[in-house]
């Protein structure tokens, strides 16, 4: 990812389209540098790829988001990920277990 005003990289995005159907993207990785976020470029991204997946045809975005990373789940939330698919991982909850949910933003042909 690079920035519009000066060209320089300020983070790195993977996506995986066709899972868990053709008309379905995963959003594998997205990562922005510290120093640079809450300043809007993570919003700008997702709404820019909503635009465009939508326009492809795709109907869902998905994402799987560790439960214990609080600004994670808030950004996702914030950005229209409002639907959990499902949760995953350890049972019990302490500071060595893990899970994470799996959260999905619905498109609509644009």
């Amino acid at each position: 990812m690079r920035t519009n005003e000066d060209d320089r990289y300020i983070g790195l995005l993977s996506v995986y389209h066709g899972y868990p159907s053709e008309d379905s993207i995963y959003l594998e990785f997205l990562y922005i540098q510290s120093e640079i976020q809450k300043q809007g470029y993570g919003q700008e991204l997702i709404q820019a790829l909503t635009c465009q997946f939508s326009e492809l045809g795709y109907k869902e975005i998905r994402i799987n988001v560790a439960l214990k990373n609080w600004p994670a789940l808030r950004f996702w939330i914030k950005s229209g990920f409002n639907q959990v698919s499902g949760i995953y991982g350890d049972l019990e909850h302490s500071d060595e277990t893990f899970a994470n949910t799996e959260l999905i933003k619905a498109l609509w042909k644009i």
